[in-house]
């Protein structure tokens, strides 16, 4: 059966089909659209690129924060770290100024015993002799400031430069009242040191009333000094008397 083709230059399957004409119009074979194709296979090997980007992120971020946690983390032990050195600094506050308070008082431990004191009426008798002596410098004294500028003080003299107690006589007595045990030697030598420097300030005023001018300044001075001295050695024979 001939095919019927009105355009003799057209194929037949370009020709238009007419109703009621049975003949079986071969199309042709469409084109693979290649290019469509390759594209979308670029765009997978793009999603998965940005797909593994956005996991690496999101794991690196959780790295980051864990990392940050874990330099973070050990900041309060850091801040728990610094009680324990200030109870380091405060632990020395030991008991050392209660030993060294303490020292003292061994010390005082150490102390050699009072020694025993001689009897009370010892102690008067003895205080007795010495004040006598003290009395007997200031009478002196005062016949010297009575007889100076006349002729009757050249006999005063003659004693006052000697000296009044040259053997220490009343100093002897009043030290035989105790015994080794019981001497009260400080007080004893404090007395005779006082005494002495009276009798030292009456041979002084001795001297000074040679002077035509006697009595003056020099002499007046001197029987000053004998009564101050006289004073301190009535105070020191009270002490021995006490038993202080």
């Amino acid at each position: 059966m001939r095919s019927r083709n009105p355009q003799p230059h057209q194929p037949s399957w370009a020709a238009p089909q007419r109703p009621g004409d049975d003949t079986v119009v071969v199309q042709p074979p469409r084109k693979r659209k290649v290019g469509k194709f390759v594209g979308f296979g670029c765009l997978v090997p793009v999603a998965i690129f940005f797909l593994l980007a956005a996991i690496g992120a999101a794991m690196g971020g959780g790295n980051k924060s864990s990392n940050a946690g874990a330099s973070t983390s050990p900041s309060p032990t850091k801040t728990s770290a610094a009680p324990t050195q200030a109870a380091k600094t405060t632990a020395p506050a030991k008991p050392t100024p209660a030993a060294k308070t303490a020292a003292p008082v061994q010390a005082s431990a150490t102390i050699s015993p009072t020694p025993k004191q001689a009897s009370a009426d010892a102690r008067k008798k003895a205080a007795a002799i010495l004040e006598k002596e003290d009395q007997d410098f200031r009478d002196f004294l005062a016949k010297g400031e009575d007889v100076v500028g006349t002729p009757q003080y050249t006999s005063w003299y003659n004693k006052a430069v000697v000296g009044l107690d040259m053997q220490q006589n009343a100093f002897k007595k009043a030290d035989a009242y105790f015994t080794a045990d019981n001497e009260p030697t400080d007080l004893l030598e404090a007395w005779r040191a006082d005494n002495g420097d009276g009798n030292a300030a009456i041979t002084q005023f001795g001297s000074d009333g040679l002077s035509p001018d006697a009595p003056d300044a020099a002499t007046r001075k001197d029987a000053s000094d004998c009564l101050a001295a006289l004073a301190k050695a009535d105070k020191d024979a009270e002490k021995i008397a006490k038993g202080s």
